[in-house]
């Protein structure tokens, strides 16, 4: 992306850049949706998935506490996303603990996820989001925030038909992926209520836009290093 770049006219323009970015029709998606990977590949790539999903939430709650007392409707905003991720009050319905019930149908137990080292592009995306959301001025970390949420729903539009080639998942296996079908919509709608409610001028729409497109672009680096991981690999390491 270009370094210099104009101010969005207002959030919905933002929006727009933000689902153009190529990051949504990135190489893994792509791949991951027209081939069946082998076990060990399906595993490598859960387990990765599976340690970013679970540090983000602690991100998450770091935003919502660094989020300045007098923003309430972002903080409102914030907070349902987070009610959200903490299964809206019912811990069966926690979403990394949906994740690792599909973990768990594919061989991963929960001592594997514990012992996961992440590759150094998870490691890099989180400790951006983590600079982002905790260190930077909150209209950029909003703006972080609303890459993150508006960018997610991809994903699933890729995971949920490529895992449904496999003939071995039930539905109640996968539903951490069908179910962020929606989720995630409903989540990137809420941070756009909250930068609309929270940047009352062109300034401050520039500095959302700063950290939006910061974080778009970590999170296709994140899934650059991903598909190295998962299918750049020697074939031969693959194959169970």
């Amino acid at each position: 992306m270009s370094p210099v770049q104009a101010i969005p006219s207002d959030v919905e323009s933002l929006v727009l850049e933000l689902r153009a970015h190529p990051v949504n029709t990135n190489e893994f998606f792509r791949t991951f949706k027209a081939r069946k990977l082998q076990p060990r590949q399906l595993r490598g790539f859960t387990g990765q998935y599976h340690y970013f999903c679970f540090h983000f939430v602690k991100v998450l709650e770091g935003l919502l506490y660094h989020t300045p007392i007098h923003e309430i409707e972002m903080r409102t905003e914030l907070a349902k996303t987070l009610y959200s991720e903490l299964g809206s009050g019912s811990p069966d319905r926690v979403h990394i603990r949906q994740l690792e019930r599909f973990a768990s149908s594919i061989g991963l137990r929960p001592q594997d996820l514990q012992c996961t080292l992440p590759i150094p592009e998870v490691t890099t995306y989180l400790d951006t989001l983590r600079r982002l959301f905790l260190h930077s001025g909150y209209l950029t970390a909003l703006g972080s925030a609303l890459a993150v949420e508006t960018t997610a729903a991809s994903e699933f539009e890729y995971f949920v038909p490529g895992l449904e080639q496999y003939e071995q998942f039930h539905p109640g296996e996968l539903e951490f992926f069908t179910l962020h079908l929606a989720e995630e919509q409903r989540h990137g709608n809420w941070l756009v209520e909250a930068v609309r409610k929270t940047a009352r001028s062109e300034d401050d729409l520039q500095r959302v836009a700063e950290g939006a497109r910061e974080t778009a672009d970590a999170w296709l680096e994140f899934w650059a290093g991903m598909y190295r991981m998962v299918f750049d690999a020697n074939p031969a390491d693959s194959v169970d």
